[in-house]
Formats: C-alpha cells, sequence, structure tokens
C-alpha cells in the first residue's frame, strides 16, 4: 500500500509517498481502506519534532479517517466488509489502509461524506467532552468560547446552542469574529478589547 512518510523531522517538504506492507489485523480489528483522513495540529508538531514519537522510521502520521471496511477480524461481529466507518485516535491513518480496533469504530451514516465524517472527528470528541463531561451545559448558562472561530471553537458554539446556552465568543480579528457569529454565538468580542469587561456586562455577574 500507499502511505505518506518521513524519516526525518522538518516542514512539509519531508513528507513523501511511499510503498510498505499492508498492515496485518488482530481478531478484534478491522481493516479499512481510507477514502480520507483527518489532519490536526498534532500532526503537524509530530511532523516537526514537538512531540515524541516512538519507533524507527518511516513515521506514518495520522490518528483519525475515513473509509470502507475491507477485512473484518475473527472477534468482530457489530459490523461487516464493506460498511462505511470513521475511527479516531488510530495510528498511521495516512494509509491507503488502516487497522482500526473494533473500539474506534464509528459508523457512517449514506448522508455523511467521508470528508466531513473525517475532518470533524477529534475535534469534536474535544468539544464533546468539554460540554458534556467537563461541565454539563444547561438551558441558560452563559458560556465563553475562546478561540471560537477554530475548528474546536465553532463546534463548541454550536454544540453549547443546541443545549440551550447564551454563547460568548472570543476571536482576534474582525473576520474570526463573523466566523464565530455565524457559527451561532450570541455575543462575539475581540481580544485586542476589554473583553474581561464585556462578558461582565454581559453576564451581570462575570
Amino acid at each position: 500500500m500507499k502511505a505518506l512518510v518521513f524519516e526525518r523531522f522538518g516542514g512539509p517538504d519531508v513528507l513523501h509517498y511511499q510503498d510498505i506492507p499492508n498492515p496485518s489485523i488482530g481478531p478484534t480489528d478491522v481493516l479499512v481502506r481510507t477514502k480520507a483522513i483527518g489532519l490536526n495540529f498534532a500532526d503537524v508538531y509530530r511532523r516537526k519534532g514537538n512531540y515524541h514519537l516512538t519507533g524507527t522510521p518511516p513515521y506514518i502520521l495520522g490518528y483519525e479517517g475515513a473509509g470502507v471496511i475491507e477485512e473484518v477480524g475473527a472477534e468482530v461481529s457489530h459490523v461487516n466488509v464493506g460498511d462505511r466507518i470513521a475511527f479516531a485516535d488510530v495510528p498511521f491513518a495516512n494509509a491507503e489502509l488502516v487497522a482500526v480496533p473494533q473500539d474506534k469504530i464509528i459508523a457512517v451514516p449514506d448522508d455523511i461524506s467521508f470528508d466531513a465524517a473525517a475532518s470533524v472527528l477529534l475535534q469534536g470528541l474535544t468539544a464533546h467532552y468539554l460540554t458534556q463531561d467537563g461541565y454539563s451545559i444547561q438551558p441558560g448558562d452563559y458560556v465563553l468560547v475562546h478561540a471560537a472561530a477554530g475548528g474546536v471553537g465553532q463546534l463548541l458554539v454550536q454544540i453549547a446552542k443546541l443545549l440551550g446556552g447564551q454563547v460568548i465568543g472570543l476571536t482576534s480579528s474582525s473576520e474570526k469574529a463573523r466566523a464565530a457569529a455565524q457559527a451561532g454565538a450570541d455575543y462575539v468580542f475581540l481580544y485586542e478589547d476589554n473583553w474581561v469587561e464585556q462578558v461582565k456586562e454581559v453576564t451581570k455577574r462575570g
């Protein structure tokens, strides 16, 4: 199979396509032919050498993607060959084939594209736990979202609104402020302004 690999740390120029052996799967894994692969800042940091990597080169980046199951492990019973799935927190995603543990499988409905599924998982899971596990947003809660125009930020804005929250977004520019507002933020303030006082004015309590 083809994979996007690198042998040394650096900029995008260190990446290249290379033929490597197909991954083998265990009894609780499935083999997925990728149709779309997510790109996150963590991938950039690993490529640049900011994050520690184990093993020896060639390294394969990527931790989320979407595709079609080509092979199913002997102990996997809830999915079949041909199923459309996505996965998150699975290494070596920048390849044509990825071995995915069954507990990482996320079914992808027919009306959701592979591109959309692969682009939202790690950021979406982050936004989900922040709005459900870190604190369960209740109707009427004020929710302050930093970097509200970023990937996680826009998802936080949308989820908080779905849960009935009043969302205050913070961004660094007018252009980003428009993006946060389009995502559904009720108020958007810029970091360069006195946003602390602006938030107090909106919430009446800080």
